[in-house]
């Protein structure tokens, strides 16, 4: 099955506040234009800005989604962390799972595949990156590590239709 629309995911990292919510009048008149109808807007802010997104967006065809998640679906003691049930009671219906800068940091396929199946369970769509480092394309093994971080991140995950692939290799972090 082929998606009829192209998604464009805004990735707002660790960048805004209150005040940046003005700066998003354009986008939302954007949003209603002729212009972008084959086209869906997903706005990933920060955390402590999901409830002010989802609110200013709620008349317009903008999502939200979360940038990451715990891989935890249970509420627990996990300082810092937000999993995909709060993500879903605070607006947001996507989230970015597998990011370059958090497989920099160590996340690996099986915690990402543990991710991906508590988001799903959550009701949620899951934009899952995808990338090889800098070593890795150099040494022409780009196609061996994508595979493995499909087969390994998707492993025991039967319905696929609320997962976005994204490519973002490690070696574009700037």
């Amino acid at each position: 099955m082929t998606n009829k629309y192209m998604y464009f995911i805004a990735n707002w990292k660790m960048f805004g506040d209150l005040k940046s919510l003005k700066s998003l009048n354009k986008v939302i008149k954007f949003s209603k234009s002729k212009e972008i109808n084959k086209g869906r807007l997903i706005y990933c802010p920060p955390y402590t800005l999901i409830s002010s997104f989802y609110e200013k967006f709620k008349n317009c065809q903008i999502d939200i989604g979360g940038q990451n998640c715990h891989e935890s679906e249970n509420f627990g003691p996990h300082t810092g962390y937000i999993n995909c049930r709060m993500l879903k009671n605070i607006g947001a219906n996507y989230v970015i799972i597998g990011h370059s800068e958090n497989r920099q940091k160590g996340e690996d396929n099986k915690l990402i595949n543990q991710k991906i199946k508590n988001a799903l369970k959550a009701k949620m769509k899951v934009i899952y990156c995808i990338g090889e480092t800098f070593n890795e394309k150099r040494n022409k093994k780009t196609l061996f590590i994508l595979s493995k971080q499909i087969k390994i991140g998707l492993k025991n995950i039967t319905n696929i239709s609320n997962i976005f692939i994204a490519y973002e290799p490690v070696w574009a972090i700037g």
